[in-house]
């Protein structure tokens, strides 16, 4: 009897450790399958800093992990207090108009009460019928299930999340759950977009008011340089520019001399590594008739042809250590002898250098002259790399693709989230340059008015994109931290108050 008995316990307890193993089993499943909808708002959120693209995608995902029938987006507009209508899934035509038409302000119908209070309003049931809904195509269309959620940052509403049903529908509590965890990226997407246009605007303010041309940028690191020529335009004295082949040294001289008291007179340019050494000499100051045996007549050098204007001399490392002596003269008085003359000219030039190579180590080496390089260091500006600029490239890309498109006399005006991603992981080695050469392929060979992955240079869109199938939550966190810090300009007391997490939670995540 005793052993009969104890076979029962065992087989009870085995009965009941398999349900409770079940039941864990399918709460893992449940967790996992939150996670997974989780996982893929945060890739949607972080593939672009294009607040519609985000946003269409992400509703998109929302209401068919919801089973719902449509669903609207808004941003908060805070000049005008109100609710704009930024995206919508599945809505009629004379719905989408209604809401375009006829905003609504804060504490007005369902959505702008939502905005007031603070609060969530869901509505299990005849939700058209509820008082608060004061729009009549709502009514007329009718309209079962109504979820309403603020979208938040900052402890502050920047938008409304609305999911609706038109047929009875009954979502269970952990549906719920997701939508309201739903919220956290959409937030973070909506405030992201807002800073990124805060720092644009400010840039373009400050591009507009130095009149830099062709410099586009909305870094930090390239703000600083824009300061810097600010600081030197009027200042007469030499200027060195050193950065990679392909980053912009020519356009930062063009914005030294154009901004300068000298923009109304000459600006010249050499690449003195693209001229023979035999005939350095003679393009720079010139010559007399009878210098040499092709010299028919007096001739102008460079330095005499850029008299009251300005000189801009690149790869400056390349010049023989012979003509480097010469052009010492030229720094210390402005003086210079032309070839085949011993009469001296004097010219009132500004002279500014610009190298991709490191000239300290020239001068180690006994390539570049100690006393020359002092000359050419009086002013130094680096420009930074496009892979230490990425914040530039969407807007860098933008400009290319409507010049070519205007060029090519085509209708591409867009470019896919995979592009746009293949473009940010790729590091530049050849920096603008090389990314000017891909939008330009990407602008003749694309089928459509978008450059897609496809039509980038193979280099580029086989990269394997930050944003891939198999990239952890976790290191999607840290990118979007990372993306965040760029725009606090480094702050990291102002990147943890624009994501709503304290200083010390930032740093751990940082680690």
């Amino acid at each position: 009897m005793q052993k009969k008995h104890n076979r029962e316990m065992d087989s009870k307890r085995r009965f009941s450790a398999s349900l409770e193993a079940k039941d864990s089993l399918e709460g893992l499943k449940r967790q996992n399958h939150r996670l997974s909808i989780l996982y893929d708002l945060a890739l949607t959120v972080g593939r672009s800093l294009e607040l519609k693209e985000i946003l269409d995608d992400s509703l998109d995902k929302i209401i068919n992990f919801m089973g719902a029938d449509s669903g609207v987006i808004y941003s908060v507009n805070d000049l005008t207090q109100e609710l704009v209508p930024v995206s919508f899934v599945n809505l009629s035509a004379l719905a989408v108009k209604d809401l375009c038409e006829n905003r609504v302000k804060i504490g007005e119908c369902m959505c702008g009460k939502i905005a007031e209070c603070e609060e969530e309003v869901i509505i299990y049931e005849k939700a058209s019928t509820d008082d608060r809904f004061t729009r009549e195509v709502i009514k007329d269309e009718g309209m079962e299930f109504y979820a309403g959620l603020p979208l938040k940052a900052k402890d502050k509403v920047i938008g409304v999340l609305c999911v609706i049903t038109h047929t009875p529908y009954t979502p269970d509590d952990e549906l719920i759950d997701i939508l309201r965890a739903a919220c956290v990226p959409l937030s973070l997407a909506i405030e992201n977009a807002r800073i990124f246009q805060i720092e644009l605007d400010k840039a373009e303010q400050k591009v507009r008011h130095f009149d830099f041309r062709d410099i586009i940028t909305v870094s930090p690191k390239m703000n600083d340089v824009l300061e810097l020529i600010r600081k030197v335009t009027d200042i007469p004295t030499s200027i060195l520019i050193t950065g990679e082949s392909g980053t912009g040294k020519e356009l930062i001289a063009r914005a030294i001399h154009y901004n300068s008291l000298r923009q109304d007179k000459p600006f010249i340019t050499v690449n003195c590594a693209a001229i023979p050494e035999a005939l350095l000499e003679s393009e720079f100051f010139g010559h007399v008739k009878g210098a040499f045996t092709d010299a028919y007549a007096d001739r102008k050098g460079l330095f005499e042809s850029a008299d009251g204007g300005t000189i801009f001399m690149d790869e400056i490392n390349s010049m023989s250590s012979a003509l480097q002596a010469k052009l010492l003269r030229v720094f210390q008085d402005n003086t210079f002898m032309k070839v085949g003359d011993t009469a001296p000219v004097t010219v009132d030039i500004r002279i500014i250098t610009a190298t991709n190579q490191n000239l300290k180590e020239s001068v180690k080496s006994g390539s570049f002259r100690e006393d020359l390089f002092y000359r050419l260091y009086v002013f130094h500006i680096n420009v930074p790399p496009l892979r230490e600029r990425k914040e530039d490239i969407p807007i860098l890309t933008r400009t290319f693709m409507s010049r070519f498109a205007s060029k090519f006399d085509r209708k591409v005006d867009s470019i896919s989230s995979g592009a746009m991603e293949s473009l940010m992981d790729y590091d530049w080695p050849g920096n603008i340059r090389e990314l000017e050469n891909a939008v330009e392929r990407g602008v003749a060979v694309c089928e459509g008015p978008e450059i897609r992955s496809r039509d980038l240079p193979h280099e580029i869109s086989s990269v394997e994109n930050l944003m891939s199938d198999d990239m952890s939550l976790k290191r999607v966190e840290r990118a979007h931290i990372q993306k965040v810090l760029v725009l606090a300009k480094g702050n990291k007391k102002a990147a943890s108050d624009m994501l709503g997490i304290n200083a010390s939670t930032l740093w751990r995540k940082l680690k």
